[in-house]
């Protein structure tokens, strides 16, 4: 009875390890981070609560691009940008105005990918430091290197320093867990299974 136990017992710890373990490299999965390097732009795509832009401007006064591109629409079509408003927050932070582009008609992150590299070929700028929410920088990456595919432009990925969002322990609070399943979801609609294999 004891050896049954024990094998009973053994079996749920390891299911239990088994799912946690799946459930942190789903975090990892998503939260993609490429060596840093100097770069024609940095990116920044809208969302959150001012980490992107916050990472942007660091990742600039540390002097790896000089100039920053902001993308993103207003949800309300009356009100500025989401990009105008990233911008003003930057040169809030003390980058000079005319070190920042907007691009600000992009509604989805496929439309962030599409409007950004147009930008940047029509500004002769060929590398840039995408920079999004942590949960959200796989799919950008895959959607930024399916706009570019035809073109010299390339991205290198940082996530934005997130204090909400560890890819270890991601489904234990709220918003991090529903940020990562609706992330996830997307993911699967947009680019497919295969996405989530790394280096795809």
């Amino acid at each position: 009875m004891r050896r049954f136990l024990n094998g009973v017992i053994s079996g749920i710890v390891l299911t239990i390890a088994g799912a946690l373990g799946g459930l942190v490299l789903i975090g990892h999965l998503l939260d993609i981070e490429d060596p840093l390097a100097k770069v024609d732009a940095i990116v920044a795509v809208s969302g959150d609560e001012g980490f992107r832009t916050d990472t942007a401007v660091d990742l600039w006064k540390r002097g790896y691009a000089p100039t920053i591109i902001f993308a993103g629409s207003a949800l309300d079509p009356e009100s500025i940008s989401s990009a105008d408003i990233m911008k003003r927050e930057a040169v809030a932070a003390g980058v000079p105005a005319a070190a920042i582009l907007v691009e600000p008609f992009s509604n989805t992150t496929e439309e962030n990918a599409a409007g950004v590299v147009r930008l940047m070929g029509a500004k002769g700028l060929k590398t840039a430091i995408l920079v999004t929410s942590p949960y959200h920088q796989r799919r950008a990456a895959i959607l930024f290197g399916r706009a570019a595919a035809l073109t010299p432009i390339a991205f290198r990925n940082y996530p934005a320093r997130d204090p909400r969002w560890d890819p270890n322990t991601w489904w234990l609070a709220e918003p991090a867990r529903s940020l990562t399943v609706v992330e996830l979801a997307k993911l699967s609609v947009e680019v497919g299974g295969p996405a989530l294999r790394r280096g795809s």
